[in-house]
């Protein structure tokens, strides 16, 4: 009887096809990969239902920022707390949207909004979060992972691996900079021929390609584009780069490349010019330019807009996930393996080593089904005259869908 009720509420819970492809007309654009079907334990099912139904149900009226996020994490969604809290600087409000926790590892999505227009979909947020007790393995990072342009709002995640047994942490803003941008691989026309181009002394006394002589522009920006290309009276090969106005050049790169997509030579030497950098290309002769299929340039550069540099600080509560100890209190290999400390998000082995060497021992999580769980390595710490190391879940796995964990070629099934 339980279990046909069961059913009947989760059918009732579960979004229709039509359902779901609004979701992903919502999303649209965000980047999101597409993750396999998975079981959850009965908890994270109904969790995730209910998140699915709210989030489907707020499409049509428009979605908050709370079930936008949750549609956004996906199948971490049933392991996240909505968080609160807001403070002001300088006009601009930094709040606390929600929170996923296990004690070891935490993320926690914050918004930044401007009502005065200064932010955009460039803006690079240096953040960092702090556990109250301090960090223990100190892996930490901060990225944007959207721009509501009509609100003036970026969703920021802050993370941190090794936070501890606290649940209490602190998210420290120190800076927004709309200015910054960065070019994965802007594509310009390589020469038609070889030309011997004239030259004009930089600042430094160098030589570099008199601007102009071969003007392109890149289909894929404006920001910057290629003055002049081609060899000196000394054989050497340039690519003088201009910006736009208002733009400046911090770590752009630009060099030519084959039809197979490899690099052609390296940068020798790049100068500034009046308008940009002029980059000699080492290894290129002129029997190499009829093999050339296109030129690369990438790399930093800053648009004209200011950077704000004050800083907004807010505690942020943190709500652990479920997790469970194993002691292991054995060996395997040159290895004392102390515990296990298991969530759905990661999982924290303390550990000693016994014969004097270095080296951490490898770990593999095998599940019920067969499958290997995906693990990406964070790094360890050294705790109580031991090491801890920690581990994270490309996707969340439930505790009782595992069917044992392997550590230096050592095999411990989980009851």
């Amino acid at each position: 009887m339980f279990q046909s009720d069961y059913r009947r509420e989760m059918d009732a819970l579960t979004p229709g096809s039509e359902a779901l492809e609004r979701l992903d007309a919502l999303l649209a654009g965000g980047g999101e990969q597409a993750r396999p079907r998975r079981r959850f334990g009965r908890r994270a099912a109904v969790a995730l239902a209910l998140c699915a139904a709210l989030a489907v149900t707020a499409v049509a009226a428009g979605p908050t920022l709370w079930q936008t996020l949750q549609v956004r994490l996906g199948a971490f969604a049933p392991y996240a707390a909505p968080a609160e809290g807001a403070v002001v600087e300088n006009g601009v409000e930094v709040a606390l949207a929600g929170s996923l926790s296990d004690g070891y590892v935490a993320r926690v999505y914050f918004t930044v909004t401007d009502p005065a227009g200064r932010l955009n979909e460039h803006t690079n947020v240096t953040a960092r979060l702090e556990a109250a007790d301090g960090p223990l393995a100190g892996g930490a990072g901060c990225h944007v992972l959207s721009w509501d342009a009509e609100a003036g709002r970026l969703l920021v995640e802050a993370n941190l691996v090794g936070v501890g047994s606290g649940s209490a942490a602190t998210l420290t803003v120190t800076g927004l900079d709309p200015s910054y941008r960065y070019e994965t691989g802007a594509a310009f026309r390589p020469p038609e021929r070889v030309q011997t181009l004239e030259t004009e002394e930089a600042a430094e006394g160098q030589a570099v390609l008199r601007a102009g002589q071969t003007p392109q522009a890149s289909p894929d920006t404006e920001d910057f584009s290629i003055s002049s290309m081609g060899f000196d009276g000394e054989g050497r090969f340039h690519i003088r780069l201009a910006m736009a106005e208002g733009f400046s050049n911090s770590g752009l790169l630009a060099l030519p490349y084959n039809a197979a997509g490899e690099q052609m030579g390296s940068t020798q030497d790049q100068v500034d010019a009046a308008d940009g950098t002029d980059y000699v290309i080492g290894g290129i002769t002129p029997a190499d330019v009829a093999d050339m299929a296109y030129i690369r340039v990438y790399g930093l550069y800053h648009g004209p807009e200011e950077a704000l540099r004050d800083t907004w600080t807010l505690p942020v509560a943190l709500e652990p996930a479920e997790e469970r100890t194993i002691v292991l209190d054995r060996t395997a290999g040159p290895y004392r393996l102390d515990a296990l400390e298991i969530s759905p998000l990661s999982i924290a082995l303390t550990w000693r080593r016994t014969d004097g060497e270095v080296g951490h021992p490898g770990l593999q999580v095998t599940l019920r089904d067969g499958a290997q769980a995906a693990l990406e390595a964070q790094g360890g710490a050294p705790t109580e005259g031991a090491s801890r190391d920690f581990w994270v879940f490309a996707q969340p796995v439930e505790l009782e869908d595992i069917a044992s964990i392997t550590i230096a070629g050592e095999t411990f099934p989980i009851n």
